[in-house]
């Protein structure tokens, strides 16, 4: 800084540059950027004239989330009106709009395309237009596709025609998001032929899906494919399924797939068809019986299904193998030098919880037994616990983290424990202590005190030894209660007690942890 400058307060504010204040709100949501401007007439201008702006009618609804009386509507119009009038007199660039309404609130068609329109005229990069619900009364204005300047559009719960003279002019767009939109796939594919830099595209629940034959297309695609189902409610309640066949996208990173139909022959060739892919998502997909992918390349799989399927994988840099789901998939994966994670959820509604059940529980994590597991199991209903004698001499797979959700009586929830004990051997158990006025607080604290009681006792103060009652937990032999401190970041010891005191209730929801130290009993493959 130069000899004689200095940087003065101004009613004992150090100003900042605008650009600096306007980037701080950028990165907050609309409702949270304007409260900023009570800050000071600095923060105020900022806002006032910030390149991001957020038109949300959810900020003038009634307390408790109340639809808008009328009085309410028109005054969300007005606001919107007289906001986009301040930047078109003082001729700004709007980078990033935002524009969220309700759709069967008044004459709403008019002003959305209003509003829509003015954006496009300044310039802006980045669109995001949302109706709630949908209706495909509102058509997308057609200066939108027109618009050379746009990088990114999502539209959610509208209608998208195809241009008047069948032309697409926002070529510079790279990001393009249809969700619950009414669409042809003829409109689609104008986008797509038109835009050669789309890096991203998700298409859900819109009228009609695309079936991707052109490969000069589909060498444009790159970096990140969403492609998600349509489900369309016809007026008789009938649901229409289109199944998407993907061909060549040689540049694709990511692909996500949602409630599709694949074909029995789209995992051949996996990669050839894609050779950079590096994360893939199958949600709720149907069509084939099993899963076999051979690449190089894939370092995340995601799956979710609830039937029970074959899945083989030759994966040499896996780095995170994800599954969600309430049955076991018969798992078979190439061995991997390199160190990966396995994050597994599973939701159980049985009635009768049987050693059967147990056996596969513990047959899928062997499985796994290569990778850090980390399992999330919910169970609901009231079960009863078949007798697991034949469980019991088996190998115990390591389970680096467990969570567990018990929707039952304490007495199932105990033996489910003792149960669960004999599967696989759990390092970290980590639960949330919720406050008594929460309503999801009676159940759960129920299940940590179980877990509290049933792992250990005090025999002296500040000294905890495991509990010799329970067989299954015989080789057991140090346990430790932490609690998470939010603001330090950081785990800290907690008496096991204050977990049974009613009246240490926390003020609000914390995460606790059970660290488990077991005899050591090695695995092998089942």
């Amino acid at each position: 800084m130069e000899k004689g400058k200095r940087i003065e307060a101004i009613n004992a504010e150090i100003p900042l540059p605008e650009g600096i204040i306007q980037h701080i709100q950028s990165l907050l949501s609309g409702k949270q950027a304007a409260q900023t401007s009570i800050l000071s007439k600095s923060w105020y201008n900022a806002w006032l004239t910030s390149p991001n702006l957020h038109l949300d009618e959810r900020n003038f609804q009634k307390r408790g989330g109340e639809s808008p009386t009328p009085q309410i509507a028109d005054g969300f119009s007005e606001f919107a009106k007289k906001t986009m009038q301040r930047y078109q007199t003082l001729n700004l660039k709007i980078e990033k709009f935002s524009l969220w309404m309700k759709s069967n609130e008044g004459d709403r068609n008019s002003l959305a395309s209003e509003l829509i329109v003015k954006a496009v005229k300044m310039s802006v990069n980045d669109l995001k237009f949302e109706f709630h619900p949908p209706t495909e009364t509102f058509v997308l204005p057609r200066e939108v596709l027109g618009a050379e300047t746009l990088i990114g559009l999502s539209v959610i719960g509208c209608k998208i025609d195809r241009p008047v003279d069948g032309k697409v002019s926002c070529s510079g767009l790279k990001s393009l998001i249809l969700r619950r939109v009414y669409i042809g796939d003829d409109v689609v594919w104008d986008i797509i032929s038109s835009c050669p830099l789309i890096e991203k595209l998700l298409l859900s629940e819109c009228e009609c899906l695309i079936d991707i034959k052109d490969s000069t297309v589909a060498r444009r695609m790159s970096k990140v494919l969403s492609l998600r189902s349509p489900t369309i409610e016809q007026n008789v309640g009938s649901v229409v399924d289109r199944p998407i066949k993907l061909s060549e996208f040689r540049n694709l990173k990511s692909l996500f797939l949602e409630k599709i139909h694949i074909d029995r022959l789209y995992f051949r060739d996996f990669t050839l068809k894609f050779p950079c892919l590096e994360d893939l998502t199958l949600w709720c997909c149907y069509g084939y019986s099993g899963i076999n992918i051979s690449s190089p390349s894939l370092q995340c799989i995601s799956l979710a299904q609830t039937r029970t399927f074959k899945a083989t994988f030759d994966v040499p840099s896996i780095r995170k193998f994800k599954l969600s789901g309430s049955s076991f998939p018969n798992l078979s994966f190439t061995p991997v030098s390199r160190e990966w994670v396995s994050e597994i959820s599973i939701k159980c509604s049985c009635f009768l919880l049987s050693a059967s059940w147990l056996l596969k529980l513990g047959k899928f994590l062997t499985k796994l037994s290569p990778s850090k597991i980390s399992l999330s199991i919910v169970f609901f209903l009231e079960m009863k616990i078949d007798n697991v004698g034949d469980i019991q001499d088996l190998p115990k797979p390591v389970v680096e983290n467990l969570m567990l959700s018990i929707h039952s009586s304490s007495s199932v929830c105990s033996a489910l424990l003792d149960s669960l004990f004999w599967s696989f051997r759990p390092r970290v158990i980590t639960q949330y202590w919720f406050p008594r006025s929460y309503i999801a607080a009676k159940a759960n604290n129920e299940l940590l005190e179980l877990l509290c009681k049933t792992l250990i006792r005090q025999e002296r103060e500040n000294c905890c030894i495991p509990n010799q009652n329970i067989i299954s937990l015989r080789d057991l032999e140090e346990v430790n209660v932490e609690i998470f401190e939010e603001t330090l970041g950081v785990w800290r010891c907690l008496p096991w007690e204050t977990l049974l005191d009613a009246s240490s209730s926390p003020g609000a929801r914390r995460k606790i942890r059970f660290q488990l130290r077991w005899r050591e009993e090695p695995i092998t493959s089942i």
